[in-house]
C-alpha cells in the first residue's frame, strides 16, 4: 500500500475523531498525542473507506499521483 494513500487515510481517519472528541466537549490540549492517533487507527480500520476514498484522491490530483509514482518506482528499485 502507498504512504501517501496511508497518510491521507490516516489524516481523515485523525480529523474525524478529532471531531468526536470535540463533540463529546473534550479539550484537544487534554488529549495525549497516543490517544488521538490510536482513536484514529481504530477509525481507520473500521472504515476502510477512507482508504479507497485517498486512493481515489491520490488518482486525481496530479502533485499526489507524482509522489506516489515516485515513492512505487522506489520500491521497485529497492527491492531489487
Amino acid at each position: 500500500m502507498s504512504l501517501v494513500i496511508m497518510t491521507l487515510a490516516r489524516q481523515a481517519a485523525r480529523k474525524v475523531v478529532i471531531r468526536q472528541f470535540q463533540a463529546q466537549g473534550l479539550k484537544l490540549a487534554h488529549i495525549e498525542h497516543r490517544i488521538i492517533v490510536a482513536a484514529a487507527n481504530d477509525y481507520l480500520r473500521d472504515h476502510p473507506e477512507l482508504i479507497a476514498q485517498a486512493a481515489e484522491t491520490v488518482r486525481k490530483v496530479p502533485q499526489l499521483r507524482t509522489l506516489a509514482e515516485r515513492e512505487e518506482r522506489e520500491r521497485r528499485r529497492n527491492r531489487s
